[in-house]
């Protein structure tokens, strides 16, 4: 279970500095703005606007989706498949 704890949160950050990083870059307007990070983007006007827009939301979903598939999902499918194999050989 260590494991996939340190799994999840290292995804966690991961995403998260990534999406700071992203967003800071695309998603805030000018520095005394009250929203910031979460601003919609403005629209691309060359590739790397394009990528960089495309990492800032990929890296959101991976500071989302990270850790609830190691701490959540992943346990779940286990204790499934050890009840199972519980059942089937008793």
């Amino acid at each position: 279970m260590a494991d996939e704890f340190m799994k999840g949160l290292v995804l966690s950050m991961v995403g998260a500095f990534g999406w700071f990083v992203f967003a800071g870059w695309y998603r805030t307007p000018e520095y005394y703005a009250i929203q910031q990070l979460t601003v919609e983007a403005p629209e691309p006007s060359n590739i790397y606007q394009t990528v960089g827009i495309f990492a800032s939301d990929a890296f959101l979903w991976l500071m989302i989706l990270g850790p609830v598939t190691y701490w959540i999902l992943i346990p779940i499918f286990r204790e499934i498949r050890r009840n199972m194999v519980e059942e089937t050989s008793s």
